[in-house]
């Protein structure tokens, strides 16, 4: 268990410190200030580290991505109940403004 754990912290701290690098690519999407990028990194850390933290979900089953504060969870788990649960703990965390869930259920993956 903790080896999972140690395992998800590095992906979470891998993906902060990459993750904070911009570039200037022109994907459609509106471009935010370098403030609000950094803001939705830190909100990005916080739900993945919310993630971490709760025994019944992965950090590497369920992918985080902010956007002005708008929280897209992707991924795959094993039930309805660890999708309806990674959204609640998402919400939960200071910064959240909005959570879409398009996590999916695939009972192979189920404990």
């Amino acid at each position: 268990m903790n080896t999972r754990k140690l395992i998800a912290a590095i992906a979470i701290g891998s993906t902060a410190i990459l993750g904070t690098t911009a570039y200037a690519a022109d994907d459609g999407k509106p471009k935010q200030s370098v403030g609000e990028y950094a803001g939705d990194a830190a909100v990005t850390t916080k739900v993945k580290a919310a993630i971490v933290a709760e025994k019944d979900l992965s950090a590497l089953d369920v992918a985080v991505e902010t956007n002005n504060g708008v929280v897209t969870l992707t991924g795959t788990v094993g039930t309805a109940d660890q999708a309806d649960r990674a959204a609640k703990v998402a919400r939960g965390v200071d910064g959240v403004k909005q959570v879409e869930n398009k996590v999916k259920v695939d009972p192979a993956k189920a404990k």
